[in-house]
């Protein structure tokens, strides 16, 4: 009886182990290379800008999401340039739609793209 219920215990730990590697493995992003097919548009006013962990931060007015531009793929843009450009307007974002079990409401989404108006590109990938 003992062996049977040591045996239950591995099974257990395998079967925890295999759900939390499986998990671990499709929260990371895709490596999709971003272009404007792939990418989903959002638009709105800036409300604020920061400069944090994964690079500039953005936020838009009545939208709960944050939105930011990659320390790795942005290399000329400061935040202070950034808040003088676009802070208050309109702008047009392009991110990436994926679904991640680490961030299920997709709130945190980076930016491919940033744009004022429809000619006016002040970041892009793409």
């Amino acid at each position: 009886m003992n062996k049977k219920a040591n045996q239950k215990g591995v099974t257990a730990l395998l079967i925890a182990a295999s759900c939390i590697l499986v998990l671990l493995i499709s929260g990371m992003p895709s490596v999709k290379k971003a272009t404007k097919q792939n990418c989903t548009s959002i638009t709105g006013i800036v409300a604020e800008i920061k400069s944090g962990s994964p690079g500039l931060i953005i936020h838009l007015q009545d939208n709960p999401h944050i939105f930011y531009i990659s320390s790795k793929t942005n290399i000329h843009l400061t935040s202070t340039e950034l808040e003088k450009a676009i802070k208050g307007k309109y702008i047009q974002l392009y991110t990436i739609q994926h679904w991640s079990p680490l961030d299920p409401f997709s709130s945190m989404q980076e930016i491919h793209r940033l744009q004022l108006g429809d000619n006016d590109i002040i970041f892009s990938e793409f």
